[in-house]
């Protein structure tokens, strides 16, 4: 019997010692697998950290931009609309919308369609109040109107605002070259009136 209990005691010893091998083994491979498995994580987290560098790029994306100036007023309009309150506050409030970004100019939207209603309602030049001069301060104040409009739309893109940002500006701009035109056919006329004159 002690033959028969060694014997079973060396099988056990050897089956004991194969299972420690498997289980090196396997825990060997385990390891391997955890390993792999933290350095995936890894990657992943980095991914998002470029996502999060996309995302700051579109945000940058709402910077200011600078648009040239369109026509300014002559010296001599100048004199003529210097007392036009209206006209003067307009004049600055829009001096903001050549360097200004997407965010800002909605911001702005409602007191620039209430200061060219105030504009709109002011005319006191009688000939101010011709057509020619009319239109052109309603085409300003309805692309306010509409930049208010877009301030209300979540799936506004930045492209419309920018676009209906230099509509203003143009129509600000005609308007402008249409008082220096005014201007400037006055002045013609007084001087021919002076030439008759003498």
């Amino acid at each position: 019997m002690s033959n028969s209990y060694k014997s079973l005691f060396i099988t056990f010893v050897k089956t004991f010692n194969l299972y420690i091998k498997m289980i090196n083994n396997k825990l060997l491979y385990f390891f391997i697998f955890i390993i792999s498995i933290a350095s995936c994580k890894k990657g992943k987290f980095s991914q998002v950290k470029n996502d999060n560098t996309v995302i700051d790029t579109v945000k940058i994306e709402d910077q200011k931009n600078i648009r040239s100036i369109g026509e300014t007023l002559l010296p001599e309009a100048k004199n003529k609309v210097d007392n036009w309150k209206e006209y003067q506050q307009l004049d600055e409030l829009l001096t903001r919308f050549y360097s200004i970004s997407t965010n800002e100019a909605l911001n702005l939207s409602k007191e620039l369609s209430t200061t060219t209603q105030q504009l709109k309602d002011s005319v006191k030049i009688e000939r101010f109040k011709q057509p020619d001069i009319s239109i052109r301060i309603n085409v300003l104040h309805n692309n306010a109107l509409r930049l208010t409009d877009m301030a209300s739309i979540s799936t506004i893109s930045t492209t419309e605002v920018k676009t209906e940002i230099q509509n203003i500006l143009d129509a600000f701009s005609a308007l402008n070259s249409k008082i220096n035109n005014i201007t400037n056919q006055e002045k013609l006329e007084e001087e021919v009136k002076t030439i008759e004159i003498e």
